[in-house]
């Protein structure tokens, strides 16, 4: 199959940018209520303020790291695929029972997913135990990982 990175990374990167709006939206909703009159209470019973602050700041956090991810990707160049998979690889991994699945290493975002050509392609950072066990790895290796106590077993089919 014919994988044109550059057109995976600008869906990534517009995805991002999606999800940076929506977050810039939500972090001044729950600012605006978190420092309203009414959700301010007249006791110490009264929290809908409190748990507005914590729901702010929540948002805020994932601000950030949708706006480190979206620099992270906005900094790759699409350069010719190695045989040995690194940062920006893209994989086509496929577990014991014939499912295949494609992944694209990355330094940020993990988690996010984005549709190419009819498949999903799942972004897995070298923080995860599957990114970690990538590293290095090359098409025909096998590998074995423990992901909450169970045993998985992949074969790496193709790396772009």
């Amino acid at each position: 199959m014919n994988m044109d990175k550059s057109k995976i990374l600008n869906l990534i990167i517009n995805q991002l940018r999606a999800d940076l709006s929506v977050l810039e939206q939500a972090v001044e909703i729950a600012r605006d209520t978190a420092t309203h009159a009414d959700c301010l209470g007249s006791s110490k019973y009264e929290t809908m303020g409190l748990e507005a602050s914590y729901l702010a700041q929540g948002q805020g956090t994932r601000l950030l790291a949708v706006e480190r991810s979206l620099v992270w990707f906005k900094s790759l160049e699409c350069t010719e695929p190695t045989s040995t998979i690194a940062l920006s690889s893209l994989v086509d991994l496929v577990d014991d029972t014939g499912d295949s699945q494609m992944l694209w290493l990355a330094a940020e975002a993990g988690g996010l997913k984005v549709r190419y050509a009819e498949m999903e392609i799942t972004i897995v950072t070298t923080r995860s135990p599957l990114g970690r066990a990538l590293i290095g790895k090359e098409a025909g290796d096998d590998l074995q990982i423990n992901i909450a106590g169970n045993s998985r077993h992949y074969e790496i089919h193709s790396v772009y």
